[in-house]
């Protein structure tokens, strides 16, 4: 009995112990430990090129909780996958979005990518590209961090030039108008030439321009007419020596002849066979055979048709009402004839 109640008071002072405290204390830790050991899960964290191991106790947890239990920001263009726990074990992938820069249509603008190519990129932002467009990367390219992608707009224009093309002027002299006076019969008009360049432009600057084609538009139109001058009509010319405005050889003279003036269409012909034309004149063959050459001046050398051809013939002549009937190239310069009186040299052969 003793002994029993000596042992009974050695334990109650062994549990009293500091020993007996510490041993207790243990032993409620290792509880803790196993409970919690039962319950924690690790969860792998890859952050770029950074890998983390941590710990959670709650199965259920949300990837952002997690993320934010440790402090682990991510933004809007970042990407984040997590499948969930798998036994006791998760993993977390985040993948960071970088800056890129696209410059297009006058405009530069910085934007966070994940892994595009520049096709991705350009139908993520809207962006259409033209067919002659300039970029300085492929579509296929990947962008990387701190890429530029600079895109060119490409178009092909047309301008035209106009060019005014002045028209000439053709007044042929004649001794029918008094010296210096006009007369015109066809007033001229500029016509227009163009010019069609095609340029190339890149965003809106000109870089090439080539001359694709020219045309006139409108023709210009010719001024015609008369100016009085002391000269000649016709502008035949047999050579025959001259002295004081009328020639030194000849056959015949016919003074004081009737002179009137004709003209028609062009390339008409005459009774001769030859073509009518200014130099040809009528005559009556009877008196003057065709073929023969003539010189025809006013008495005074005021009206000098000059040297001519006899080659054609007609009624009046024919009764000998006039003498010679004087081609024109106009019927007005036929008119301003009039009735003149010449002297006719008959040259010699």
């Amino acid at each position: 009995m003793i002994r029993l109640l000596q042992g009974v008071r050695s334990f109650l002072a062994w549990i009293r112990s500091r020993a007996f405290a510490v041993g207790m204390l243990s032993v409620a830790m290792a509880c803790v430990v196993v409970f919690t050991a039962q319950r924690t899960n690790a969860v792998y964290i890859r952050d770029g090129e950074e890998v983390t191991l941590k710990f959670t106790v709650k199965q259920e947890q949300e990837v952002e909780d997690i993320l934010s239990q440790y402090g682990i920001v991510t933004m809007a263009y970042d990407s984040v996958d997590f499948s969930g726990f798998s036994g006791k074990m998760a993993e977390i992938n985040i993948e960071r979005a970088y800056p890129v820069s696209i410059t297009v249509d006058g405009a530069t603008r910085e934007i966070m990518i994940l892994g595009l190519t520049v096709a991705e990129l350009l139908e993520e932002q809207n962006i259409t590209l033209g067919e002659e467009d300039m970029m300085n990367y492929p579509l296929s390219y990947f962008m990387e961090e701190n890429d530029h992608l600079v895109i060119q707009r490409v178009t092909y224009t047309r301008r035209i030039e106009e060019e005014v093309i002045p028209y000439e002027s053709d007044y042929r002299q004649t001794p029918l108008l008094r010296d210096g006076k006009v007369k015109t019969f066809v007033y001229g008009e500029d016509g227009l030439r163009k010019y069609q360049y095609i340029q190339r432009t890149v965003d809106g600057v000109v870089h090439e321009e080539e001359l694709e084609s020219v045309w006139v538009d409108t023709e210009p139109v010719t001024e015609t007419g008369l100016v009085g001058a002391r000269v000649p009509v016709s502008e035949l010319d047999f050579d025959v020596p001259m002295e004081d405005g009328v020639p030194v050889n000849y056959s015949m003279i016919i003074s004081n002849a009737v002179a009137t003036g004709y003209s028609a269409r062009y390339g008409a012909g005459t009774a001769s066979g030859l073509r009518a034309k200014v130099g040809h004149v009528a005559v009556n063959p009877e008196i003057i055979p065709y073929g023969s050459k003539l010189y025809i001046t006013s008495a005074d050398g005021e009206f000098v048709y000059g040297y001519a051809i006899a080659a054609d013939t007609g009624t009046g002549l024919m009764a000998n009402v006039i003498d010679v009937d004087l081609f024109y190239e106009t019927y007005y310069e036929s008119c301003l004839n009039g009735r003149k009186y010449v002297d006719i040299y008959v040259l010699d052969e």
